[in-house]
């Protein structure tokens, strides 16, 4: 199972997201009971660790975190932002793809962006 600090470290360096430690373990803790589901699927250690990655992103991000845009110092300090946009939907779509198995669908919950909108026109 990947650690907090692996987690951590993929949300900071991989998307530049910044996220609570205390959010982070929770959401490996979450991911963690996944895992003899993974092994039964026969995923291997890669896989395993890549579905790792994107589900804990997924949930711990589930609160659309802002994604650093530029950071700078030698004290002029100051740092810039961006909201996280469509990458959470970018994401489940890569997690979908790699855990044919849905060893973790149940842990990250359906796409909100998926969600089927029904409109009754009268005219």
């Amino acid at each position: 199972m990947i650690t907090s600090t692996q987690a951590q470290q993929y949300l900071d360096q991989a998307l530049g997201v910044s996220v609570p430690a205390f959010i982070v373990e929770a959401a490996v803790a979450k991911v963690a009971t996944a895992e003899a589901k993974m092994i039964e699927a026969g995923y291997s250690d890669y896989d395993r660790v890549m579905v790792q990655c994107l589900a804990v992103t997924i949930i711990a991000a589930a609160g659309a975190p802002r994604r650093l845009a530029s950071q700078s110092a030698p004290s002029g300090a100051g740092r810039s932002f961006k909201n996280f946009d469509n990458a959470l939907a970018a994401l489940r779509r890569s997690l979908a793809a790699l855990d044919k198995a849905d060893t973790v669908t149940d842990l990250v919950g359906p796409d909100p962006a998926a969600s089927a909108f029904m409109f009754v026109v009268n005219g």
